[in-house]
Order: structure tokens, then sequence, then C-alpha cells
């Protein structure tokens, strides 16, 4: 029924973890719009989903590892790759993100990163309830955040700092008289 190195076996259950997730949020969502749970902040929704996806690989934790290994031998990486690509979508969807540009693909790369990190983090924790984890976690989603602002704040200045140097060549070529009309 399973492979002999057992792959089938590990991308069936990060399938069904998935799908659990995904369960999860929804039902998060429908609690939301009928008013009978507030909406959350994107970082905490996002370290929440994160965190709840992680939990569900406590129970085999010890043998990880060697699952991890396995999804990353090459004939395995296409399937990996598309079931933390899904999963991590679902998070973005569910948080309520809804770009189009370039933000969208950036936004799951650096969500993909914090979830893989995390779950590295996580098999080495001997921490009580992974406590060291979930720390590690908090401190990633808070970097993403703060870099998205960051971001923002050097296009903003990039923008005020080109329409400076705009005005200030103009009042130049006005007080030099180069911007005469003939």
């Amino acid at each position: 029924m399973f492979g002999s190195d057992g792959s089938e076996l590990i991308l069936h259950f990060v399938t069904q973890c998935n799908a659990r997730l995904t369960q999860v949020l929804e039902e998060e969502q429908k609690l939301v719009q009928l008013n009978q749970a507030e909406k959350r902040k994107t970082d905490q929704f996002l370290r929440d989903a994160v965190e709840t996806r992680l939990r569900m690989l406590i129970p085999y934790i010890e043998h990880w590892p060697r699952a991890l290994s396995i999804l990353m031998l090459p004939h395995n990486i296409p399937s990996s790759l598309s079931l933390l690509t899904s999963m991590v979508d679902d998070m973005w969807h569910y948080a309520g993100d809804q770009s189009t540009d370039l933000n969208w693909y950036t936004r799951r790369a650096v969500l993909a990163g914090i979830y893989n990190t995390t779950e590295l983090v996580m098999m080495q924790d001997s921490s009580p309830d992974f406590e060291d984890t979930w720390r590690f976690l908090e401190n990633r989603i808070n970097d993403a955040m703060n870099l998205g602002h960051t971001a923002k704040q050097v296009k903003y200045t990039g923008e005020a700092l080109v329409q400076g140097l705009m005005g200030a060549a103009v009042t130049l070529k006005n007080l030099t008289g180069l911007n005469q009309r003939r």
C-alpha cells in the first residue's frame, strides 16, 4: 500500500494535517462572521495558525526528523512543496489576504520560511510544551510584520526623496535662469 521509503504514508499524514488545519480555520472564520468570535490581528492569526499546524506533529516529534528527511528526497520534493505552499496559501487566505501583486508571493514565501524554520526548532526543543518553539515563532512573525512596515517606510521615504530632489532641481533651474521659456 505504501512505498518502501514510507513517503506515501508521510505525504498522506501531511495532507490530513493540512485538511484539519483548514477545517479549524474555516470554523473560526464562520464564528467571526456570526459575531461569535473576534477577528484577530493578522500577526496573531498567522502565529496561531502555524502553532496549530505544528502541534499536530507533537505525537510524532521523535520520528519527525526522519520523516522530513524522506520528504526531502528528490522524488518527494514536488509533492512536499505543493503541500507546503497550499498550507501557507490557506493560512493567508483565512487571514484575509487579498493581495494580487508581488506581495502575494512575498508573503507566502516568508510564511513558508517561518513555518519550516519553526518546525526545525521544534524538533530540537526540549522545553515544556515546546515553549521555546512558540517564542521563536512569535519572534519570527513579529520580524516579518516589522519587515513589511519597514519596506513601506522605505518606499514612502524614497518617494519623498525623489519628489524633494525634483523640487530642488526645478528651484535650482529657476534660480540660475535655466528654466526660462524662450
